[in-house]
């Protein structure tokens, strides 16, 4: 199964919901994006880092943290798209550990 991405073009379902390299504009894994925390696990770290972000919305607006890290599928906002990827990140991270 394929995706077209504004922007990007045709890319494998598996990297339908990419996100940004903390600001490099290198597309990686989704799990690694939702990783906010960057120690390797979706947790509940992550989500208080998300959900400060995803109050404040928008990369541009001055109290968003410099590497607007929540922008999961980097289209310069933390919304509900973001909110979907992050979910599944975490129900994956869940079942790992059920």
């Amino acid at each position: 199964m394929f995706m077209i991405v504004a922007g990007i073009g045709v890319i494998p379902s598996a990297m339908a919901a990419p996100g940004p390299q903390r600001g490099t504009g290198t597309w990686i894994d989704p799990a690694q994006a939702a990783d906010i925390d960057l120690d390797g696990f979706v947790g509940d770290a992550d989500f208080v880092l998300f959900s400060f972000q995803y109050d404040v919305m928008e990369c541009s607006s001055a109290a968003m943290p410099d590497d607007c890290s929540a922008d999961l599928n980097h289209d310069g906002n933390v919304d509900d798209a973001d909110f979907a990827i992050f979910v599944r990140e975490y129900n994956r991270a869940l079942a790992v550990f059920s």
